[in-house]
């Protein structure tokens, strides 16, 4: 787990070191983002935006273990909200199909690409700024399915200067 953290890590950095010899480039801009409430906690989220490059990185996923048990299958999606219109940015599930339950803890992907989030009509990072959630469905062994939904605060990493 740490060495995909630390590889994502350097990729990232490389981004960043990539191109810098370029005008007009864009300046780097990295976010971090997280959420909790009693059932969940998403950490270690990141988005980097780099010129043409954007990286979103859903982080890590932790649940409050009498809650989730029993898990069949589950899915989970980061998404924005604009207005009544719903963008989504990540989305994966997981389903046994053996007889068993799943582990609904750990990591929750990532996405990388020259319009992963302008994609969605993302333009400013302040945009996301109250809009960025994210939600789990899961489904027990006996068919129940829940839904929670985490709003996610977002938090600059990088301070540019204009320089």
């Amino acid at each position: 787990m740490m060495k995909a953290k630390t590889l994502a890590f350097m990729t990232m950095l490389m981004l960043a070191l990539t191109g810098c010899g370029k005008e007009e480039q864009e300046p780097l801009r990295v976010y971090s983002f997280s959420g909790e409430n009693e059932q969940l906690t998403v950490s270690n989220g990141i988005i980097v935006f780099n010129g043409s490059e954007e990286i979103f990185s859903g982080g890590d996923l932790k649940v409050a273990d009498e809650s989730f048990l029993d898990i069949t299958s589950y899915s989970t999606t980061f998404y924005t909200i604009f207005g009544s219109e719903k963008n989504v940015i990540l989305s994966n599930s997981v389903v046994d199909t053996t007889g068993g339950t799943v582990n609904v803890s750990g990591d929750l992907g990532q996405i990388s690409g020259d319009s992963t989030l302008k994609r969605i009509n993302i333009d400013d990072t302040n945009d996301f700024n109250g809009t960025l959630y994210f939600e789990l469905t899961t489904k027990d062994k006996y068919g129940t399915e829940n839904v929670y939904q985490l709003q996610m605060a977002l938090t600059e990493i990088t301070k540019n200067d204009g320089n």
